[in-house]
């Protein structure tokens, strides 16, 4: 920006000398008197290099490039209405395929595209940081991708409207597989979130190192949450369910409809199978909590819960079982 910033004055000042010393009578005014004589002692100390560096930016407004493309290391493109705008080395961005889309690849390799191959319109697009990577509106409108930080991924809206993912840096985020109104985050060094695949409403969130969540199967208004390194949560294939796993190494998943699996502490899991008002809660390290159907038996309205460490309780493989440790 700076070198950008300085070719532009010079151009600027060189345009206004050229223009005095055209102009008949100014060359012969006395220095003393003539108030625009300092642009000659200023001009005069002014040199343009004889190899500028490359540019590393450019902008595209409606398919209009607005900076040089010769030698320019960046690229933009855009359609009627979006704007795009790369900064940095080997940067991309790309808006198009639709209208009023907006993206912006900032970092060295940085890549950020909204709407590629597909009609999709008002999608947003953010890559911050280098190798990082966003897209948004794929055949999908109303759709937000923000990856920020190197080595960050995020994407929406394949086939989805009105999708959001956000990730921090070495983490990845991803919604909107033909579904909507679907919420993806991601915070943590390998650290992955997924929500909403043909699934609509759905909520993701993983944060710590090498955690995961995802949320959204074929079912709707579901969540998972993980948190803490190497942790868990999955739920999906039903509706109104729930998995969260706090603690490093946690665990928690659901796959029935309005079920629930909680696990606080680490090394510890809370698992739902296949049934309907089931939970599964744990309340400490290395133990473990099961409800709801086992094996190809199907149950619903059970309840496991532990209070402790190394701890396990069972209520699968029939309908309205308690186990609660410890016992009370």
């Amino acid at each position: 920006m700076r070198r950008i910033g300085r070719l532009c004055m010079l151009a600027g000042g060189l345009g206004v000398g050229a223009t005095l010393a055209s102009t008949p009578g100014v060359a012969s005014a006395d220095p003393s008197t003539d108030a625009l004589s300092w642009t000659d002692q200023l001009l005069g100390g002014l040199s343009v290099p004889a190899d500028p560096s490359p540019l590393d930016m450019q902008i595209s407004f409606s398919g209009i490039d607005l900076l040089p493309t010769a030698g320019n290391t960046a690229t933009a493109n855009s359609e009627f209405g979006s704007i795009a705008i790369a900064i940095g080395n080997g940067a991309n961005a790309n808006a198009n395929g639709g209208f009023f889309n907006f993206s912006l690849a900032d970092g060295d390799g940085a890549s950020s595209s909204a709407n590629t191959g597909g009609f999709g319109s008002f999608d947003v697009a953010v890559a911050e940081g280098t190798g990082s990577s966003a897209s948004a509106g794929l055949i999908g409108n109303f759709d937000t991708a923000f990856a920020l930080g190197a080595g960050s991924s995020a994407g929406t809206g394949v086939d989805g409207n009105f999708d959001l993912a956000v990730a921090g840096a070495g983490s990845s985020a991803s919604t909107g597989i033909d579904a909507n109104w679907d919420a993806a985050f991601a915070s943590g060094v390998g650290s992955h979130a997924s929500a909403g695949v043909n699934s609509d409403f759905d909520i993701a969130s993983a944060v710590g190192p090498d955690s995961n969540a995802a949320a959204g199967l074929g079912g709707s208004f579901i969540s998972a949450s993980a948190d803490g390194a190497n942790s868990s949560a999955i739920a999906g294939f039903g509706f109104f369910d729930n998995a969260s796993a706090v603690g490093t190494d946690s665990s928690a998943s659901v796959s029935g409809s309005l079920d629930s699996a909680l696990v606080n502490g680490a090394e510890s899991l809370a698992k739902v199978v296949a049934g309907v008002f089931d939970s599964a809660t744990v309340f400490g390290d290395s133990s473990s909590a099961l409800a709801g159907a086992e094996l190809n038996v199907p149950a619903s309205f059970d309840l496991a819960a532990v209070f402790g460490d190394m701890l396990d309780a069972n209520a699968t493989g029939a309908n309205w079982l308690i186990d609660i440790l410890p016992s009370l």
